[in-house]
């Protein structure tokens, strides 16, 4: 087979942030062939070189960045260092992560047809085209709308579209389904797959979704530090879970579920999928009473709600309602998620509690305050927002300047705020990156820098917009741990996610909203018994909990929720 992408001897580093840095080196020595038609996802951690070997690809590192190079890079026959980023374009299509450094129209079947029109394609085949990447990317009604009056989920789709309908014969995705509904990063991974076997398409696409890139593609790829850890097929890397786990990545939640089986009984459990899973459990046929899972049932306080929200309604436009007579109350001290599909209403929500957005209709109030009549600078003392997109925040000259902001507005002393910041850059892992400009990190270790110029601010409640998109499963646990210690403190939290995992596993009281309005509002485990409400909230139950239901018959309990769980009350049962 011919190769579509052949990497050898790649070292990188990126230009000096400032005169008196270094250069930063991220890839040190990449070693990397991919045969045409083969679909490559790309693993590792949060500023393990992955983003950085993408844009290797289609020539922009480093034609456009500059930097130490050494080593080549081709694609399709091309010296990447050796042409211009205008002729590899077309050869090697690329979706970023961040959708909005590509989408430059105002309507989202301009933005499509712009690639091929500017390849060239004829105006019939354009509309073919057109029709079918709005088909699979699930845009079909979208293509009169706006990108910029899109979700951050729904841009995604369209950057992918664009890139799709170009059709390069290379594609090269970086965390494209980051921001994605679990039936939307679904459907791109099968769409992906299929553009390898039907179309000949070569992919490669970092991602964090483990467990679907295992499923999906033809082969993994697991960088760490900048050096290639792992390279195999999907089932030669699922018996190296003990090894992805050590590097900080996720693994599948049944692989994860058997590893635990086996350090607490001693018996050697390996399985990867539900079916395969059951079929081995199954001989052991449990009897008796097994111990129930625990279940936490929001019981609502006798307080006043901290945050009461009464028919609410909103639209961005004249044609459609964004939120339609939402009424929701927090209590202070919860822990919330707020879950459903893209283009839900889940961020307009959030943002109308702290005064980013104001009601068309209803009203808002934080501790009694009624949000129209204040101030954002003044709710944001009370409720603090972490952004979906990080670059929507950030802003300062260093990290250590970007986390000391929101401390110096507050008035705080210069001592307090010292403190404070290096307390911050200690908890997040910052410290070594104190004194370099944020728009110079990793997009994830962007969203670190997020959340903590937020937390050291010490709101009451911490709203959080998908914070986990994009980090590897180390990161999201660091970062969970601490908005834990928030809420153990007292302080409320909202978070807005697809990850049903952080559902289950720290999530009190959850909230599902479809087309505008609440149609969920109580305890993860009676959500994920809810088919109705899962379908329509392009949900679905973690595969622990399947597992847990099709074991019903022998007295296993069906309100499980994690890993966790399951092996308690499987090694509890008499």
């Amino acid at each position: 087979m011919t190769a579509d992408i052949l990497v050898r001897d790649l070292y990188y580093a990126y230009p000096a942030a400032r005169p008196d840095l270094p250069p930063q080196p991220v890839l040190r020595g990449v070693n990397v062939e991919i045969p045409r038609g083969q679909f490559v996802a790309l693993l590792g951690r949060v500023g393990a070189g992955k983003t950085t070997l993408c844009l290797t690809l289609n020539g922009l590192i480093p034609n456009a960045t500059g930097g130490v190079f050494r080593g080549d890079v081709w694609v399709q026959g091309r010296n990447t260092k050796e042409h211009p980023v205008a002729a590899l374009a077309p050869l090697s299509g690329m979706v970023f992560q961040d959708p909005e450094v590509q989408l430059i129209h105002t309507r989202v079947d301009d933005e499509i047809a712009f690639g091929p029109e500017n390849l060239g394609v004829p105006p019939d085949e354009i509309a073919e085209r057109l029709a079918w990447a709005l088909r699979v990317t699930g845009l079909t009604d979208f293509r009169d709308r706006s990108p910029l009056l899109l979700s951050g989920g729904e841009k995604q789709r369209v950057a992918i579209a664009a890139v799709l309908a170009m059709r390069p014969q290379t594609l090269v995705l970086d965390e494209p389904t980051a921001s994605l509904d679990p039936a939307g990063k679904a459907a791109i991974f099968g769409v992906l797959a299929d553009l390898t076997r039907q179309h000949g398409m070569t992919v490669l696409m970092a991602t964090q979704e483990t467990e679907r890139a295992l499923r999906y593609a033809d082969r993994i790829l697991v960088l760490d530090e900048g050096v290639l850890a792992l390279d195999g097929a999907p089932e030669e890397i699922l018996r190296e879970a003990d090894t992805l786990h050590a590097l900080g990545l996720a693994t599948p939640e049944m692989t994860e579920l058997s590893r635990r089986l086996s350090a607490a009984t001693g018996r050697a459990y390996q399985f990867n999928t539900v079916s395969a899973a059951y079929r081995r459990l199954r001989r052991e046929t449990p009897h008796g009473d097994i111990i129930p899972a625990p279940t936490v049932v929001p019981i609502p306080s006798a307080d006043p709600p901290q945050i009461r929200i009464e028919h609410l309604f909103y639209s961005y436009d004249a044609e459609r309602a964004a939120l339609r007579d939402v009424n929701l109350n927090l209590w202070r001290g919860e822990f919330v998620a707020l879950v459903g599909r893209n283009g839900s209403g889940k961020t307009t929500l959030a943002r109308h509690l702290n005064g980013l957005l104001q009601p068309a209709a209803g009203s808002v109030s934080v501790d009694g305050l009624d949000t129209r009549t204040q101030r954002t600078s003044a709710l944001a003392r009370r409720v603090g927002y972490v952004f979906q997109n990080p670059d929507h925040q950030i802003f300062a000259a260093t990290v250590r300047d970007e986390l000391a902001f929101g401390l110096r507005v507050q008035g705080a002393p210069a001592a307090v705020v010292g403190q404070q910041v290096a307390k911050a850059l200690d908890l997040f892992g910052l410290a070594a990156h104190a004194d370099q400009p944020p728009a110079s990190l990793g997009y994830g270790q962007r969203r670190l820098v997020a959340l903590a110029s937020v937390l050291v601010t010490q709101p009451d409640t911490l709203i959080l917009d998908e914070p986990t998109d994009s980090l590897d499963a180390r990161s999201q646990r660091e970062i969970m741990r601490v908005v834990q210690q928030f809420n153990a403190g007292g302080g409320t939290v909202l978070l807005i996610t697809h990850d049903l995992r952080l559902v289950a596993n720290y999530a009190r009281r959850v909230v599902a909203l479809s087309s505008g309005q609440v149609i969920f509002d109580g305890a993860p485990a009676a959500l994920f018994g809810e088919k109705r409400v899962l379908a329509e909230a392009g949900l679905m139950a973690p595969r622990v909990r399947r597992l847990a239901e099709r074991l019903a018959w022998s007295g296993m309990p069906t309100d499980i929720l994690t890993p966790e769980q399951f092996v308690a009350a499987w090694v509890g049962r008499p």
